[in-house]
């Protein structure tokens, strides 16, 4: 308290004494004389008051430190900001202390959530490749579903015998076929979506003349995207 006395007093010392000057300085002019004597006379005794009191507070600073006497005086000081020092210090290893334990709070929450990110990244990779595996075997139905129905369509395994049969013709151009619904065609399945069609073609010989042939033509449908039929044997008669 007496130390912060003193610092006080000398600021108040210092701009009496200020005060003063320009008041004595005041004094020479006549306009401003008896303003000027008075006010150097208020300053002059704040200037007093002042140093007096800078005297006093220095003399009983010692009070701050609880001594008796201003024996040992800087070495309480010493004391104080020794403590002072290892106050801060220990101000300064609390705060760190605490920033660590943020940084390791962080650091676990941090790891926590990495492994939860982790688990829910597994688990959509695991519902993505099921729903994907589920996609797939949709599809592979839809595709058997359609392969089966397409097994068993005699009408256009009869459409496609005619074109093979016209392949061994002289004049294919002349070629009449029956409808599916004659009682002389006969279209079969067999097993892997193979078919035997019977039927007959009138077309003309290397002659000209118009003429009535049977036939047996045995064709597949192959298991690609494109639908192609592939012939296994044609006989003609």
């Amino acid at each position: 308290m007496f130390e912060t006395g003193v610092l006080v007093a000398a600021v108040l010392w210092a701009l009496s004494g200020l005060w003063l000057i320009v008041s004595l300085l005041r004094v020479f002019v006549p306009r401003w004389r008896r303003s000027g004597a008075r006010q150097a006379v208020v300053a002059l005794a704040a200037c007093v008051f002042s140093f007096i009191a800078i005297i006093c507070c220095n003399q009983f600073a010692y009070l701050d430190y609880g001594l008796t006497s201003r024996d040992g005086l800087e070495q309480a000081r010493a004391e104080r900001k020794a403590a002072k020092q290892a106050e801060k210090a220990a101000a300064d290893a609390k705060a760190e202390l605490e920033r660590q334990a943020a940084a390791k709070a962080s650091a676990e929450a941090a790891a926590k959530r990495a492994v939860l990110d982790a688990k829910q990244a597994a688990l959509d990779a695991v519902k993505r490749q099921k729903q994907a595996e589920e996609r797939k075997a949709a599809a592979a139905a839809k595709k058997a579903a359609a392969r089966a129905k397409d097994c068993k369509n005699t009408t256009l395994a009869f459409v496609m015998s005619q074109e093979f049969v016209r392949r061994r013709l002289k004049a294919p151009s002349t070629a009449e076929f029956p409808y599916i619904t004659n009682d002389q065609v006969a279209v079969s399945t067999k097993a892997d979506c193979t078919f035997r069609v019977i039927a007959w073609v009138d077309a003309q010989n290397g002659f000209g003349a118009q003429i009535r042939s049977r036939y047996v033509v045995d064709l597949k449908l192959l298991d690609d995207e494109a639908g192609t039929w592939q012939v296994i044997d044609v006989r003609i008669d």
